[in-house]
């Protein structure tokens, strides 16, 4: 479920808006995952894992996915990029009476993540030895102690032509802002507060001086509320069970777990530095 965004940035419009996309075919039902995700392919050739509103986890699992790609494009993490893709009715014709997708499921906008050609399961330890971008799996944990995320990390490995080793993406992020996976105003601020993580996923010992975890610190020290509140935007709610007042929410929560990321690496990492004040 992950972009090949090395090889192709999305197209977006003067305004910004991430545009929709055409899906001109289906091809099959997406393995795995409990949303029966689809797979279509879009008018500019490219791949989509797309979920329906109709789907056993609910509408909001598209809002959440579509946001915390979002976020994730804004942090440049190796997750999935998102796009919204029009389906027409048409295309679910023949493998709805073919019983291969749901009944319910109908056409209009949904929520495509785009995919990596061949992908192939990736574990730590396979990320350690063969991905260029290893190095990034830190950050991606962090992200997700700030999007609190309720289920548990899904990472895949690809390869690019022309290069000698793999990458890894991370995906599958229906289950976030401490939803499971719906999440109300009223819910975010009793979720779970966010851990820095103690110990390095490669080695199973203590980060030490947290160097692998400071680059992506150092971009949660310069988060802004209104930008935060531009990337949510992007949704343009109300959309899959999110109002506008729900993604100012959101916005200001993210805030927060931002801050407290920073407190404790600063406390744990950085002592010296707090003295200094």
């Amino acid at each position: 479920m992950v972009e090949e965004a090395d090889k192709t940035a999305d197209k977006r419009g003067v305004s910004g808006e991430i545009p929709v996309i055409e899906a001109v075919e289906w091809r099959e039902s997406a393995p795995g995952g409990g949303s029966a995700a689809q797979v279509f392919r879009l008018s500019d050739e490219r791949f989509a894992i797309v979920k329906f509103p109709e789907n056993p986890q609910g509408e909001l699992v598209l809002a959440n996915e579509f946001l915390c790609c979002q976020l994730a494009q804004y942090f440049d993490l190796p997750i999935n990029r998102v796009v919204r893709v029009s389906i027409d009715e048409r295309l679910l014709r023949l493998p709805r009476n073919d019983g291969k997708i749901p009944a319910t499921f109908s056409g209009g906008i949904r929520c495509g993540m785009i995919r990596f050609e061949k992908p192939e399961p990736g574990q730590p330890s396979d990320i350690f030895a063969s991905c260029s971008n290893s190095s990034e799996l830190h950050h991606v944990i962090l992200f997700e102690q700030l999007v609190c995320r309720q289920d548990g990390r899904q990472l895949l490995m690809y390869a690019l032509e022309g290069e000698s080793k793999k990458r890894f993406g991370a995906y599958d992020y229906g289950f976030a802002f401490g939803g499971n996976p719906n999440w109300t105003i009223d819910t975010l601020d009793p979720a779970p507060a966010p851990i820095l993580p103690a110990n390095d996923p490669f080695t199973g010992t203590a980060y030490g001086d947290g160097a692998p975890l400071a680059g992506f610190i150092d971009k949660l020290r310069t988060v802004q509320l209104d930008q935060l509140n531009l990337t949510l935007m992007e949704l343009y709610p109300p959309r899959w069970g999110v109002t506008l007042d729900a993604v100012n929410a959101l916005a200001k929560f993210l805030v927060g777990r931002a801050e407290s990321l920073v407190k404790q690496f600063d406390e744990r990492h950085r002592p010296q530095q707090l003295e200094v004040f």
